[in-house]
């Protein structure tokens, strides 16, 4: 017979959370203990004190169901939908990438492309967009409902400015792409959730750490060890892997 585990930490679960389904350990059942996505319903429950099944179907049918309102509180989602528009009108449209690409030569008369550089995405590779929006859209959310909408976009854009701006200083190359801001995105979820298990190609069972501090290593680190010009920003990667370490051990913390 085989045991449930618990989401979080991989012990054995013997409750189910009413508010999200997940399966969890006696320590990590409170919503607050793990990244439940319905931590409002649980907030607004006057009956959260008692054990009760999962949420209605009354309570379901009073969903906002207004088109804006699926962003609210979900702005992971917002920001993927905006990476893919961006690349849509990199294809359509040719002086789109000149004017938001970050280049180290320009930056001064350019500090928008700090930002801007994030939205943008190779057109001639397009594995680099698609792994990076298949990484966002698995591992932003859970971040945003881990720490709240105010802190997530704190980290996503000051977490692309820092790595900019410590690309700038390193190196002359231009430079796009959402990576760097995605492993702060990891590596902050990895320090506050290390045991979050996570299924690599699917059916690798690793633990969130492992992900963020390990593969690293093989990927950026080594590469820049041996001096690959592969085209890839190792070391902006890795500017997003040191703010995630950062931000994830202040929000510890606190």
């Amino acid at each position: 017979m085989t045991r449930t585990r618990c989401t979080i930490c991989g012990k054995q679960a013997l409750y189910r959370c009413k508010y999200c389904g997940d399966t969890l350990c006696k320590e990590h059942l409170p919503p607050g203990l793990h990244w439940c996505v319905g931590s409002e319903d649980h907030k607004n429950d006057p009956e959260k004190r008692r054990t009760t099944a999962m949420p209605t179907m009354e309570r379901l049918k009073n969903v906002d169901t207004n088109l804006f309102s699926v962003f609210a509180h979900n702005y992971s989602y917002l920001l993927l939908f905006i990476m893919a528009f961006s690349f849509v009108l990199q294809l359509l449209i040719p002086s789109y990438t000149q004017l938001l690409v970050l280049d180290p030569q320009n930056v001064l008369e350019r500090p928008w492309t700090l930002v801007t550089y994030v939205f943008l995405h190779s057109t001639h590779q397009f594995g680099h967009i698609l792994i990076n929006l298949l990484v966002f859209v698995f591992f932003a959310p859970v971040l945003e409902h881990k720490v709240g909408s105010t802190k997530f976009i704190l980290i996503f854009f000051l977490s692309g400015i820092f790595a900019g701006i410590c690309w700038c200083f390193t190196s002359s190359y231009p430079a796009v792409g959402a990576s760097a801001v995605i492993y702060a995105i990891l590596t902050t979820l990895a320090v506050l959730m290390p045991r979050l298990r996570v299924y690599l190609f699917g059916f690798v069972p690793l633990e969130l750490w492992m992900i963020a501090f390990i593969l690293p290593l093989f990927y950026d680190v080594l590469p820049l060890m041996m001096g690959l010009q592969d085209g890839i920003a190792h070391a902006a990667h890795l500017y997003g892997l040191l703010f995630g370490l950062l931000a994830g051990l202040s929000l510890k913390d606190k």
